[in-house]
């Protein structure tokens, strides 16, 4: 087995579609994103006669400097667990060899499924992505609202006899100054820190580029309230980004609904939530999306914890660092 550079979007995106992939931050266009924001993007492929696994690996510089694989690697769909292990060791073989743990203090994993306990990678003090999906799965209209709890049923079946309660979808960028006014406005108002405005337009660019991404914006009498980045890839669509002001009228169920119509009308198999809170604390900031989540149906998917490789002694001023942050010190 040996470790490929590999830069052919089609072949890439093929082999993940292939693997039925259930995220998108393994996705070639998703690499792009990061590049266009000025970090490294290395692409890896583990191959014998075949290829066994692709890695997409992002290098962040500043304060932290590591490379990061946001739920990877993927690997090839009933691969022997043994597959895993070779292809991180022959990953991190490939970074030693071309100077990489010289240039980044540690490299961590966000894995999408289990990999084996390998010498010298830590429990990281925190995680790169979600580390978790709440999944639906794609049906007919009637067993879907079926398995959703009575109120929401309730109020998907309400709002879609309210005509005055309009959702738009759109790839036109012009769009996103909407999206970005009413994430910015829930950011200030639930007291987070938003992904980065120019990080957010560039992932909407280059996914509705390829027919891999759309707006949805919900409004009443022409005036904006709700709003969600949808991106379609490996027959999933994925809830990435949404915001909404405050309304009492079911306008976030309707938009939900038509989510999952679009998805329907692509030949999706599932609709991914992305993550939910860890802990059922109704003080926890993400309690109420959570909830929101939750009450469509589906079910949990738990990925396995962040994992990481010191490549220096700096590593240790990062991992006390967000250990502090966190709070776990």
């Amino acid at each position: 087995m040996k470790i490929e550079i590999i830069e052919d979007k089609n072949f890439w995106n093929k082999f993940l579609d292939e693997n039925n992939y259930l995220s998108f931050l393994q996705d070639f266009e998703y690499g792009e994103i990061e590049r266009g924001l000025g970090r490294e993007v290395i692409r890896l492929a583990l191959k014998n006669e075949k290829i066994l696994g692709v890695c997409q690996i992002i290098g962040y510089q500043g304060k932290r400097r590591g490379l990061v694989i946001h739920h990877g690697p993927a690997s090839q769909l009933g691969g022997p667990v043994s597959n895993q292990e070779i292809f991180i060791l022959e990953i991190l073989k490939f970074l030693k060899e071309n100077s990489y743990h010289k240039k980044y203090d540690f490299l961590r994993i966000n894995p999408i499924s289990s990999i084996p306990k390998i010498k010298g990678f830590v429990l990281a003090p925190t995680y790169a992505v979600t580390e978790n999906f709440w999944i639906k799965e794609i049906k007919d209209d009637k067993e879907m609202l079926e398995e959703m709890n009575e109120t929401t049923r309730k109020l998907i079946i309400d709002s879609l006899k309210k005509p005055f309660l309009e959702i738009e979808k759109t790839n036109d960028l012009e769009k996103f100054e909407i999206f970005w006014q009413i994430y910015e406005d829930l950011a200030k108002r639930k007291n987070f820190v938003p992904y980065p405005k120019e990080f957010i337009k560039k992932e909407f660019e280059i996914f509705s580029k390829e027919n891999k991404a759309l707006l949805f914006l919900g409004k009443v009498e022409n005036k904006y309230y709700s709003v969600a980045l949808i991106i379609f890839s490996h027959q999933i669509a994925f809830y990435h980004h949404s915001a909404s002001y405050p309304i009492k009228e079911p306008l976030n169920y309707k938009l939900q609904w038509e989510i999952i119509q679009e998805a329907k009308n692509r030949d999706c198999k599932f609709y991914n939530l992305w993550g939910i809170a860890r802990k059922e604390n109704k003080e926890h900031p993400w309690y109420g999306l959570t909830q929101f989540k939750k009450s469509f149906g589906g079910q949990l998917i738990k990925l396995p914890p962040t994992t990481d490789y010191p490549f220096s002694f700096k590593y240790w001023f990062t991992y006390f660092y967000e250990k502090i942050k966190r709070g776990k010190l």
